[in-house]
Parts: C-alpha cells; structure tokens; sequence
C-alpha cells in the first residue's frame, strides 16, 4: 500500500479474499509512514460480501443423484465446507436417505464438525495412514465427497494409496482447486455444499423407487448396529480404564464427556489425547460449536478459544490442549484473565510432545526405533502448569481421577472465571 487512500480498497480486499471460498488467513500490511498521516475525506463504506451460494447445474447434480441410488453400499466423507456453509440438516436428509454412513476428515485436518456425533449413520473419522483407510472404504462402493480435503497429508502414504481402486469417487465443493485434486472423480460438482445437499436431497425423494428405499433402511439398520457395537465396546474399555493412574486418555476424554452440557463450544488442540474420543462417545450435541485442527500446527488454541468465548459470549466454552500446544500460546492465559473470559483450559499433561514420536514410530527413522526421541519430552524439570497458569493471573488445579475431572469440568464451565485444570495422562 503506497498512499492513504488505498488503506479501505485493501481493506476491503482482504475481507473479501478471506471470506471467499475455501476461506483464510489474509496478511494486510500498512507501513507506518501511512499509519500517521491523516485525511479529511476517505471511502469507509464497509466491505460487502456478495452472495456465493453456486448451485449446481440440474444435469450435473442429476448425475450424482443417479449414482449414488444405482450404489449397492454408498458411504460419504463430510469436511468442515459443509459445516461452513450452514449445510448440515442437509447432509443428515441425504444421509438417511440413502442410508449412507457419514466419514469425517482425518484428525489432523477435519478443522469443523459436518455430521452430529451421535447420529445412527455417523462413521468413524478417517484414519491417519493409508492401508487402515482402505481397510475403512474397503466394503463401499461409492463415495460422496462434500466440502472436505479428499485425503491429503498422510504421512504414512506408501505403497498403496488410501482409496481403494474400486471405489467410484463423487465430489461437491465451493473449492474448485479440491474437485479432481488428488483422485480422478466420476462427476465433480463446484458448489455451495448446502445448496448443493438441497437439489440432491429432492431429487433422491422423487426418484428412489420403493425397492431402494427399502435397500436405503436395511443399510440404516446395519449402521446403527454396528455403531452400538462400538458405543458398547468403548464403553467397556472406558469402564476397564476408570481406575488406572495416571489416567489414560480414554478415561480423561469419557471424564470430560460427562461434563459437557449441550451448548458448550469445544476448541478442540488435544492432539494424541482427544483423538475421536468425543465423536466416538456421541458427546458433541452441536456439530457448529466444535473447532479443531486445519493442519499440522500447534499453539493456536488457547488465543482461539478466547475468540471463540467472544463470538459466543452466553455459551460455555472447553479449549483441550495438549502440555506441548499449550506451551506455544500460554501467553494468552494472561489474555484470559486480563479481559475476564470465563474459559476452562484443560491441559492434558504426558510431558512429551507425543505426536512427534507416534509419527517417528511409523517413519523409517533408526533413531526412532530406537526410542531416542531427540528434543520431544518436557521433562527435567516438568512444567507445574499450575503454578504457570497462576501467575498468569488465572486459577488453575490439578486432578488426578475422572470423577473429579468431571467435577472441576462442570464448575468451571458454570463459573465466571478463567480456569487452567492439569491433568496428568499416562505416558
């Protein structure tokens, strides 16, 4: 930017750039010659976003349409564009109409919640590596990809790639750069996940015949059975788990589980900890008030849970943080205090940046074989989080059993003060 007058143009700009489809971070500069300077008349008519719901063409949504009821065993993966574009009703009408189960993105990059925890059709989250992916899709043969990075940023990658040859690939997006990227796709659609989840949801009702609604309610029925079985055998381990020390991350996320009310927002950083714990649990009552990673960074949740307990003043918000995540922004617990935003920050303390070495476990990486994990542990000295929080100006505890965690949970998301909890987790 060179003069005063362009100050609102780039402004400008840079909202319209952020907010457009797939959205993101903008860096604006203003140089500080222009910061001082002053003048009577500028253009401070404010940015307006125009309106970008992209429907698709009729013959193109028809297509998807008539793919997906010809599909013996169709199966979706949901990404947070669904959740973005406010589409998730109707990815739930889609869903249960053809009795589809609803994949979310991988951990590290599903970012936004698309489908609720606790529905009968919801699936488990793709997996990290690329043979347990297959092992997932191994049974579909459709797969409806809306709003989401079709699988990106898998490490373990090789030799076989995580989609299986067989399955028939569909794709809607507002992201034109995702339709195609990675995977060649039968029929591409670019547009607003939303809109497009609307057409699809009146076309399948008006062309599904009696004998594929049928098929459509058999294969409902088999995914609510199989998610009960795993509802019963996670609780199972959840039980088995209850009284082990330090408590392992099971036992740590059912603990917190208990404590959510429904309206709670979850900033989600607990990497290795939190995994899908939650989801798998059917914790999560609002798939809106969930936010985790876009990617493989680390430190961001604390500054977002803060923003998040702006946007949200009346909800209760739950930021979950990993020891090592939380180290890189703790500065922000000063912000907390500082502005009086009532966050509880549960920190989930294996003193060690873990994700680091179940990644290097996988990897051909002698040293890592060997467990000489170089510069990933947060031991001699330890960090007493407590203490950090404190001085910081926010009260903080340790606890050490799901009962009290819960416990702690509850009170401080019904308080009106920040609140650092440490919880040590099994190493």
């Amino acid at each position: 930017i060179q003069r005063v007058e362009d100050v609102p143009t780039a402004t400008r700009r840079a909202l319209q750039t952020a907010l457009t489809p797939p959205t993101g971070p903008v860096f604006l500069a203003l140089p500080v010659d222009l910061q001082s300077e002053t003048r009577e008349t500028l253009d401070l008519s404010p940015a307006r976003m125009p309106d970008r719901r992209i429907r698709p063409s009729a013959d193109g949504i028809a297509k998807l349409a008539k793919i997906l009821i010809e599909a013996a065993n169709p199966a979706i993966l949901a990404g947070s564009r669904v959740t973005e574009s406010g589409g998730i009703d109707e990815l739930i009408a889609v869903a249960e109409q053809l009795g589809a189960t609803v994949f979310g993105e991988c951990t590290t990059i599903h970012g936004r919640m698309a489908f609720p925890s606790h529905h009968a059709l919801a699936g488990e989250r793709i997996r990290y590596w690329s043979p347990e992916v297959r092992e997932q899709l191994r049974d579909y043969d459709v797969l409806l990809a809306v709003g989401a990075h079709v699988l990106r940023m898998y490490i373990h990658h090789e030799p076989e790639r995580p989609l299986p040859d067989s399955l028939r690939i569909l794709q809607i997006d507002n992201d034109p750069w995702q339709i195609a990227k990675n995977y060649p796709v039968e029929v591409g659609l670019h547009a607003d996940p939303k809109s497009a989840l609307t057409d699809l949801a009146a076309l399948l009702q008006a062309r599904m015949t009696a004998d594929e609604r049928a098929a459509a309610s058999a294969r409902r029925q088999r995914a609510a059975a199989a998610r009960s079985v795993r509802g019963a055998e996670l609780e199972r381990r959840v039980d088995e788990q209850s009284t082990i020390r330090p408590m392992t991350p099971l036992a740590v996320m059912a603990a917190i589980a208990r404590a959510m009310p429904k309206n709670v927002a979850v900033v989600d950083e607990g990497i290795t900890t939190s995994g899908t714990t939650l989801e798998d649990l059917g914790a999560i009552a609002d798939p809106y008030g969930y936010f985790a990673h876009r990617g493989w960074a680390l430190g961001w949740g604390i500054g977002f849970s803060l923003g998040v307990k702006l946007a949200w003043p009346d909800r209760p918000v739950l930021a979950l943080l990993g020891d090592g995540a939380a180290l890189y922004g703790i500065q922000g617990l000063w912000s907390a205090a500082h502005h009086h935003l009532p966050v509880v920050f549960v920190v989930f303390n294996n003193a060690q940046y873990r994700i680091l070495k179940v990644c290097g476990d996988l990897l051909p990486l002698a040293q890592m074989h060997a467990r000489n994990y170089l510069a990933m542990d947060l031991t001699k000295p330890e960090i007493d989080f407590v203490a950090l929080a404190k001085s910081l100006g926010v009260d903080a505890a340790r606890v050490e059993s799901p009962p009290e965690l819960t416990e702690r949970i509850r009170s401080g998301l019904a308080g009106d003060r920040p609140l650092l909890i440490d919880v040590p987790v099994a190493r």
